[in-house]
């Protein structure tokens, strides 16, 4: 899922001459790439959706293979194919992944939508099929058969965009042409941080067996773009004390993107993208860069202080009555403007003492410190805790986020969970049937029974999961 409406606003913001996005029909690309890889979680989905009416398994996984043949038809790379499917993801996308789910649980459906997730027999299933696809192909057909074919399936760890990207940082030739399919907004971020590697990501709007036309987002592109932008802050009389650098640049664009929300943490209170939260980021981060000591990712630890100095602006905007536009409002803050209208001060600090009535501040406060680490290190790809979770259902405000006096941050080495265990943690009620039969009364068992209730508030707040209490009841069970 990524960051909800990224895909549009770097489009419109950084596509102004038609060169970073670049429309195709199908069947038709001007230049094949030397590696391609398929994210297989939004062709499931579409493919699923389209024939949801008149469900068959045989009939859906044929789809599914017939859309990777086309794909593989039209792009003709010349050296690889890569099809990854979601592996069992780190807890922090667990709780979204979970939401997601109760969401989706619906009894009056044919088809359980919850049987996309790893450790499932639809999964199971799936994964054999498109196994044996590929098989046939390359026996069959020369243009699969002189190529190199990774399949990455569902009983492989990592999400899909994770291990596509995982695989390109480890590719030591800097002059191969990536190109990856997909819709998720993280490959987009992830293959950013690449930025010696010639990586574009094609998509479509909607995935369907009918899909004519694509996208392409051309990496390198965006990142002179981006270079163009910022290194005019080092063209002026008030530069910013050290060396400007690209790759940091990247680093710290991608960082200021995690304010907005994505899927392992709870982005600032109503800081949408629609309502300019990231272009009001990046204006107040140009403004302090002057002032810092360095960039906020420091060779892949956070810059506390550079970090403080953007908080301390941002917050500005907390006092304020919201008219959907952040960035017009702080600029009006700024000339004093009458147009801005500050809140009653007494009727702030109740509003947020209740803010905080379920979660203690100080804990939210360095939890979310944390988790802007544990991104940090997944994006690089030297993530060692997938265990770990940001434990609140809000950000903290703003405007707390000062004095970070914290020691250095570091996280226990842990390995992913078993699917059967992932299954646990983010499966509701209803979709019970698709654990293993072991374990498909577990969620009623009185010791772990609160962390699946028949009913939810329609936000979707979800109690979280003790995992030692789970684990050590599904212990007994295995």
């Amino acid at each position: 899922m990524g960051i909800q409406g990224f895909e549009r606003w770097i489009k419109d913001r950084y596509s102004k001459n038609n060169k970073f996005v670049e429309h195709i029909k199908k069947g038709f690309i001007k230049e094949n790439p030397d590696n391609f890889y398929i994210d297989m979680n939004g062709i499931i989905h579409g493919i699923i959706n389209e024939n949801l009416k008149t469900y068959n398994n045989d009939i859906i996984f044929n789809a599914i293979c017939g859309y990777i043949d086309d794909l593989i038809f039209m792009i003709d790379p010349n050296k690889l194919i890569f099809i990854a499917i979601d592996g069992v993801a780190p807890r922090a996308k667990m709780n979204e992944q979970r939401k997601r789910r109760f969401k989706n649980a619906n009894a009056n459906n044919k088809f359980d939508r919850n049987s996309v997730t790893p450790g499932t027999k639809f999964m199971k299933d799936l994964s054999e099929y498109i196994k044996e696809f590929i098989s046939n192909k390359i026996q069959n057909d020369d243009d699969w058969g002189t190529k190199k074919i990774i399949y990455s399936g569902h009983d492989v760890p990592g999400e899909g965009e994770y291990k596509i990207l995982e695989y390109i940082r480890r590719s030591e030739l800097d002059s191969l042409k990536h190109l990856i399919f997909g819709k998720d907004s993280d490959i987009i971020l992830l293959g950013l941080l690449q930025y010696k590697k010639n990586i574009k990501v094609i998509c479509t709007e909607q995935i369907t067996s009918k899909t004519k036309e694509f996208e392409i987002k051309a990496l390198p592109i965006l990142r002179e773009d981006l270079k163009e932008e910022f290194k005019k802050l080092w063209d002026t009389n008030s530069r910013p004390p050290f060396e400007f650098d690209i790759g940091s640049i990247i680093k710290d664009f991608v960082l200021l993107t995690f304010f907005v929300g994505n899927d392992f943490i709870t982005g600032f209170q109503k800081f949408y993208i629609k309502y300019k939260g990231l272009d009001l980021s990046i204006h107040i981060y140009k403004e302090v860069l002057k002032d810092c000591d360095g960039y906020i990712n420091d060779e892949g630890k956070l810059n506390l202080k550079t970090l403080e100095k953007i908080f301390a602006k941002l917050c500005i905007i907390e006092k304020y009555e919201n008219n959907e536009n952040y960035l017009e409002l702080y600029k009006k803050i700024q000339k004093n403007s009458t147009e801005a209208t500050k809140k009653n001060e007494a009727e702030f600090q109740k509003w947020k003492s209740n803010y905080y009535r379920d979660h203690h501040r100080e804990s939210l406060i360095q939890s979310y410190i944390k988790g802007l680490q544990w991104i940090i290190s997944y994006y690089n790809g030297t993530l060692k805790s997938c265990r770990w979770f940001y434990p609140g259902h809000r950000s903290p405000m703003i405007s707390d986020l000062q004095n970070l006096n914290m020691s250095e941050i570091n996280f226990d080495v842990e390995d992913y969970y078993k699917p059967f265990e992932h299954l646990m943690f983010v499966l509701p009620p209803i979709s019970k049937d698709l654990l293993p039969k072991a374990f498909q009364n577990l969620m009623n068992d009185f010791r772990i029974e609160k962390f699946y209730p028949e009913t939810t508030k329609k936000n979707y707040i979800l109690p979280f999961i003790d995992d030692e209490l789970l684990l050590s009841v599904l212990e007994c069970e295995y």
